[in-house]
């Protein structure tokens, strides 16, 4: 779709989102850090991989060098809700595979085709993750480890996958992750191919005291078999290297308390992955909890997000803090098997003139909940939210409005929601129980990235976003979609004019039907208020439009 012609309005939109990011035009990515090959935590240093040198590695203050056998890497760390004191207990989240990526074998050797955009992350946004996550879950510490050639850690993420050497250095992580922060216990969590590597280290560690796997390929076979019942020849080629979960029970200690969770229609990781090593599990005297839990989805993921019922990193989070709390494990799965939530905000309620205060002319990164999702936000002092990339190179990602009502804060992306202060953060929950929707720290996102420019274009469907970018992040569904501030003129499909028909059953009269541009104009005006979708498709004066 061409670009649409610049007009003042339009000329406007640019300035402000120049204003907003400080850009003047599209920038390059940054060269790697000292000492490293390639970044990992982006898109063209995951394809390729990095190596690392130790004084590299040592110069970063988010960085573990660890060893196993024959192989030395920098893995890369984000923490969250540490004192000066040591931690008794830490919740270590060991992401899964990059959203959207899709992997090929060429020449023998494993590699990746494909990878979103939203993949990218840069340290402070790695930082912001821990720390949302550790204000949303009550203060506990939180970890997030890289796994090797991810998210900045060097090595190669295609030939590392699902191995033997990964679990390996990850396990050296963990061990260096310790010492660091004075942790006595750890809580695992792994969500996908994390949580393979969380189900390998149960038989290597001693010092965890809950494990929680969430949508995980915990039986190699199963997952890599092909609809048609045979296996690719990547798998057969390193069938040697692999580490298959299934294969490690027989020397699992008893002793952690094990909960497995999981959409039994997920599309992305099959149940019987998962299911077979619950049943092994349990029959040899392991204490696992298995519960079915609703995936979610990521659209703007790319490809193969889309309904794929595979997300459940969020509900992993209350899983783990719940047993980092010590909630007996009935009570838990009671939670789980109700669908209620696990995790209660706390915090003070902040009434109008503090939302807005809180809010107005700042640039927060925060953490939606559900389903997770980074985010680098600026709510304008005009009404406008807008998300910017997460990468080292930030581009506006999509906008939407926000105002105040009352001792509520009303947004066309999360709806109306109450405001919760503590520590630091804002909670935004909504719901009865509550339920938490946003989280955003207060303090202000630190501008340690290069800032891109990006164009906006409308969309099908009349959604607006940023032209490259998937239309999926231009708002949840029901609501109205993002749209850069100003331009308010919705598609002339909703407004068209209808043929008159009775007012009802055995009415001869007529409903007065608007004519085609002055419904055009209302529709406009109810745009440019800047409410809520429904407001304009459900209000009375909307008879008439469409």
């Amino acid at each position: 779709m061409p670009l649409l012609p610049v007009t003042p309005r339009r000329r406007a939109v640019a300035l402000l989102l120049a204003a907003l990011g400080g850009c003047a035009g599209p920038a390059a990515p940054p060269p790697a850090a000292p000492g490293f090959s390639a970044d990992t935590a982006t898109r063209e240093g995951l394809i390729s991989g990095a190596a690392a040198t130790e004084p590299g590695c040592a110069a970063l203050p988010d960085a573990l060098w660890v060893r196993a056998g024959d192989r030395a890497e920098c893995l890369r760390f984000g923490s969250g809700g540490f004192g000066g004191e040591p931690a008794r207990r830490a919740i270590v989240y060991i992401p899964g595979d990059p959203g959207g990526a899709a992997y090929r074998t060429a020449g023998g050797r494993p590699q990746i085709e494909e990878v979103s955009p939203a993949y990218e992350l840069s340290d402070a946004a790695r930082h912001a993750f821990a720390q949302a996550r550790s204000a949303a879950l009550g203060g506990i510490p939180v970890l997030v480890l890289g796994r090797p050639g991810m998210q900045g850690s060097s090595g190669d993420h295609a030939q590392d996958r699902h191995t033997r050497a990964e679990v390996a250095l990850v396990d050296a992580g963990l061990t260096a992750l310790r010492q660091r922060f004075g942790i006595e216990e750890l809580v695992l969590l792994g969500f996908s191919s994390g949580g393979a590597v969380v189900a390998n280290l149960l038989p290597r560690r001693d010092d965890i005291a809950c494990a929680v796997i969430g949508s995980a390929p915990l039986d190699l076979k199963a997952y890599y078999r092909r609809p048609d019942g045979s296996l690719p020849d990547g798998y057969a080629m390193r069938a040697g290297a692999l580490a298959d979960p299934l294969d490690s029970i027989p020397a699992i200690r008893p002793g952690p308390e094990i909960y497995v969770i999981g959409d039994r229609q997920d599309r992305m990781v099959p149940a019987a992955s998962w299911t077979a090593w619950v049943a092994a599990a349990q029959q040899a005297g392991l204490q696992v909890h298995a519960a079915q839990v609703a995936g979610l989805d990521r659209p703007d993921l790319g490809r193969g997000a889309a309904a794929s019922r595979h997300l459940t990193a969020s509900r992993g989070f209350e899983v783990a803090r719940a047993c980092a709390t010590g909630m007996p494990p009935d009570q838990v799965m009671r939670a789980l098997q109700a669908g209620a939530t696990l995790l209660v905000p706390r915090g003070r309620r902040l009434h109008g003139a503090e939302i807005r205060a809180a809010l107005a002319g700042r640039r927060l990164r925060g953490l939606e909940w559900e389903p997770a999702m980074n985010v680098l936000s600026a709510w304008g002092a005009d009404g406008t939210l807008t998300y910017f990339s997460l990468g080292r190179v930030t581009r506006p990602l999509g906008q939407w409005r926000w105002r105040v009502e009352g001792d509520r804060l009303c947004t066309t992306r999360h709806g109306c929601t109450e405001v919760l202060a503590d520590a630091g953060a804002l909670h935004l929950v909504s719901g009865h129980p509550a339920q938490l929707r946003l989280t955003l720290l207060t303090a202000a996102a630190a501008p340690d990235e290069i800032v891109g420019c990006g164009s906006i274009r409308p969309g099908r469907s009349g959604r607006w976003r940023r032209a490259g970018w998937p239309a999926a992040m231009s708002g949840h569904a029901g609501r109205v979609s993002a749209r850069p501030p100003g331009w308010h003129r919705p598609p002339r499909r909703h407004c068209r004019r209808r043929a008159a028909r009775p007012r009802g059953r055995g009415s001869a009269r007529p409903v007065r039907r608007r004519s085609s541009a002055a419904c055009h104009r209302h529709c406009r005006r109810r745009w440019r208020a800047g409410r809520p979708g429904r407001s304009w498709r459900r209000h009375p004066r909307r008879r008439g439009c469409r």
